[in-house]
């Protein structure tokens, strides 16, 4: 008596779509083995796709048939499509069970592999369901396709609108709640004074909850407008056509984002009550009374001069020009310890490696379960269009996989978006610390005074030609040469370095210039 495997496998959708019992499968498997006098010794079962052999009962047949080479003589099937749907990976599989002493053998496609001719059969019952799932892929595209070139839109709905059903049930694109916002984001961004992301940032403040990556995307989708972007296959070229659906702004408002989006229409600064020649106004605070000193500017002997002065009726009063070179000066003696700048930048580029090494794979990870998905999707439409599967049920599976691939993509969006540039902003940084009065002199107004900020966690007081501070950037204090050069007065020591670090450029100040 011949010792045999039974191996019985279906995937969920099959289960649900077509009715597909494994229980029957084991049962048939062994009535025909008693039938023909084999002993059963294993049953392994699956409930995975059969286009791969990277099914976990399988794996475990296999181990089995390594670790027991002699000992079993068949595995047996119901069909070769419960074996695989692969050509060429079965045929590969079965040479190497065979190597194992293991024939395998479909009860309901018997062949006889003494007959060469039946090797070009057993390639058949093979190659078949693959052609099948070839041909359900190729008619669901073509389909989706076609639906698109009439104007209707065959995925889930994009921000700002959300899948519905018209009198007669059939499925439409409505607007969402988000639609007011949507609307908001090209009027605002079209204006030139907002850089992309700190737009996203207030539209999230606002209700709009996405992504950098998709909010990038939605400022360039036309569907937007109306129309709906067919992508190229094949020989057909990409194209736009005229969807269904109701637009939320005109095409106008579209192509002049589209512009901005370019870089053609430069974004404008924001306009700032600060002058160039009052750059410490706000940063420091008169030698006498403690209070904040203000600029103003006074014309006399042919010209116009700045002065800093206190607001509070004391004497205090300097030019600006003198207390800038002062200030500059100081800038200039300070440099970063290069031992400390070699091995922090060191750990700091180890720590990002792995980090985007995980992330990568976390990437591909979820890339692998939307394509999972997505098959999916092509049986279920298949099955509705050979009557297989009913309308209630194949809303129910299409809407829960819809979902899936949204959440999916949503988390390869949020993986995305956390790649930081923190090894790039450290090496920056570094450079920064470096040379603080190369980028100070460099520097617009509004960094200038995010610098001053961020060196300083205190006001400043200007007397006898130098400065003094209540309170030094304990951060640079460790990390520069020269940092105590500066004047502190002396107060009770504090600690508060969450709000120090210079090290990795603050938002806003971006490394525009090269030394």
């Amino acid at each position: 008596m011949a010792n045999v495997i039974l191996y019985t496998r279906v995937s969920t959708d099959e289960q649900a779509e077509k009715g597909f019992s494994l229980r029957d499968q084991k049962e048939k498997l062994e009535r025909y083995a008693d039938a023909n006098g084999y002993t059963v010794v294993q049953h392994f079962q699956d409930d995975h796709s059969a286009k791969t052999f990277e099914r976990p009962a399988f794996n475990k047949l296999l181990a089995f048939v390594k670790n027991n080479k002699g000992f079993v003589k068949k595995l047996l099937v119901i069909k070769f499509d419960r074996f695989s749907r692969d050509l060429e990976g079965g045929l590969v599989m079965i040479t190497q069970l065979k190597k194992f002493g293991v024939e395998v053998e479909a009860i309901e496609q018997l062949l006889d592999d003494s007959v060469p001719e039946n090797i070009l059969m057993k390639a058949i019952y093979m190659a078949t369901p693959q052609v099948e799932n070839a041909r359900r892929s190729l008619n669901t595209t073509n389909g989706m396709r076609k639906a698109m070139k009439e104007g209707r839109w065959v995925s889930g709905a994009p921000i700002g609108y959300k899948n519905a059903r018209d009198t007669l049930n059939r499925p439409i694109i409505v607007f969402s709640k988000d639609e007011p916002l949507v609307k908001k984001a090209f009027e605002l961004y079209v204006t030139g004074l907002w850089e992309i992301d700190a737009l996203r940032k207030e539209m999230n403040k606002q209700g709009l909850k996405v992504s950098r990556n998709r909010f990038w995307s939605l400022l360039r989708d036309p569907f937007y407008y109306g129309m709906i972007r067919i992508k190229e296959y094949k020989n057909e070229r990409e194209e736009l056509v005229k969807g269904l659906h109701a637009a939320i702004i005109n095409e106008e408002l579209f192509n002049e984002v589209q512009y901005v989006l370019s870089g053609k229409k430069k974004i404008k600064a924001k306009k700032s009550k600060a002058k160039e020649e009052l750059a410490l106004r706000g940063f420091l605070v008169c030698s006498c009374c403690g209070k904040n000193l203000t600029g103003s500017a006074s014309k006399g002997n042919g010209g116009t001069y700045y002065y800093y002065h206190c607001q509070s009726g004391c004497k205090e009063r300097f030019k600006s020009d003198i207390a800038h070179t002062s200030f500059n000066n100081w800038l200039t003696s300070i440099s970063i310890k290069p031992e400390i700048a070699s091995l922090y930048i060191a750990v700091m580029e180890d720590v990002f490696k792995t980090n985007e090494g995980d992330r990568e794979a976390e990437i591909k990870k979820i890339n692998q379960q939307i394509a999972t998905i997505k098959d999916k999707q092509g049986k279920v439409a298949e099955s509705l269009i050979e009557g297989g599967l009913d309308k209630h049920d194949y809303k129910m599976l299409k809407e829960k996989y819809a979902m899936q691939i949204v959440e999916l993509k949503n988390r390869i969006d949020d993986l995305k978006s956390a790649s930081s540039g923190f090894a790039e902003f450290t090496k920056f940084g570094f450079s920064l610390l470096s040379n603080l009065s190369y980028y100070y002199n460099q520097s617009n107004l509004e960094n200038k005074q995010k610098m001053i900020g961020l060196i300083f966690p205190e006001k400043l007081v200007f007397s006898n030609s130098s400065y003094r501070t209540t309170k030094p950037n304990e951060l640079l204090t460790l990390m520069c040469n020269n940092i105590n050069d500066l004047g502190v007065v002396k107060t009770k020591k504090t600690s508060n370095n969450e709000s120090l670090s210079l090290v990795v450029a603050r938002r806003g100040i971006e490394p525009l210039f090269e030394e």
